[in-house]
């Protein structure tokens, strides 16, 4: 049987977990596979497959949930098992650490049939922020071998009969809901702008949509957010800011004003554009990582 044991992380600690465990299994007598998420380009020869990745903001890093996503349908034909890394304390000794709601939503795309979070490891001397400064009074390396060893020797003993897990679909994530939150704000923003048009200059109408702006897409993406399943800030910023972009050219120059003449303005056109990137990407950030969602998660209500 043939395992395949990836990796995705920054600074060497999840590597550290990912070698062991598959010297572990290959003691078992599988044959395996232990190799970066980056240099995986196909899974067909596997007949089983560990995800591993290294916990920032409760969150796994960009290479490890591209990979999840490249490769979703050849991982729901085989048995997954997701794990991170990442409390730099002896939590994940003393309590089962359930993944976080971002983890959990990415095992529940494939059907991974299980999950385990192991301790970190941050050096002294990390670089970059916030590593450099967790790094002065939290330094260490919290990694279990032994307790990795015998999650190890459980997936053996399953191995040999595990089947492909039940993957979920989220509805939340959808593309017709991503744009449709995008037009509202659009539409928002539009019922703003609109009648302060007729009410005062076009500069005092600018700078109060610019103002506005970030409020009524930080509460649309706090609604989008919420959901479980929604997608990653990043994408969600980038594609809502182009469909603003799109709808202002369509509907705004070209219907009603039949010019370019918005797109010279950097008041009126490109700080709202770069607003409505930075409101959305932070508030999805921001929701991510706050603990209160991911207890509302387990609950069903996000």
């Amino acid at each position: 049987m043939r395992v395949l044991v990836t990796w995705g992380s920054k600074r060497g600690g999840t590597e550290g977990i990912a070698r062991i465990l598959g010297d572990a299994l290959e003691q078992h007598g599988f044959a395996v596979v232990t190799t970066s998420v980056d240099e995986v380009t196909s899974l067909d020869t596997f007949d089983a497959v560990i995800v591993g990745g290294a916990l920032y903001g409760n969150r796994w890093p960009s290479n490890a949930r591209r990979f999840v996503h490249r490769h979703r349908a050849q991982l729901r034909k085989v048995p997954v098992w997701f794990f991170s890394s990442g409390p730099l304390d002896d939590s994940a000794e003393r309590q089962d650490i359930p993944a976080t709601n971002q983890v959990s939503v990415l095992a529940e795309r494939v059907g991974a049939r299980g999950h385990i979070t192991f301790g970190g490891r941050l050096e002294r001397d990390a670089k970059g922020f916030p590593a450099s400064s967790m790094a002065k009074t939290g330094s260490g390396d919290w990694r279990n071998p032994e307790r990795i060893r015998a999650w190890a020797a459980r997936l053996a003993a399953e191995l040999p009969r595990a089947t492909p897990g039940t993957p979920v679909e989220h509805r939340a994530g959808s593309i017709p809901r991503l744009l449709a939150h995008a037009v509202v704000g659009w539409a928002l923003c539009a019922a703003i702008m609109v009648p302060l048009l007729l009410l005062v200059s076009r500069t005092a109408a600018q700078v109060v949509h610019v103002v506005t702006v970030p409020f009524i897409f930080t509460a649309v993406a706090w609604h989008y957010f919420r959901s479980r399943g929604a997608r990653d800030p990043l994408p969600t910023a980038m594609v809502w800011t182009a469909s603003v972009a799109l709808l202002d050219l369509v509907f705004v120059a070209g219907l009603v004003q039949r010019n370019l003449e918005m797109f010279e303005s950097v008041l009126g056109t490109w700080l709202p554009f770069a607003l409505i990137f930075v409101a959305t990407w932070a508030t999805g950030v921001a929701m991510s990582t706050m603990p209160w969602r991911e207890r509302a998660a387990e609950q069903g209500h996000a």
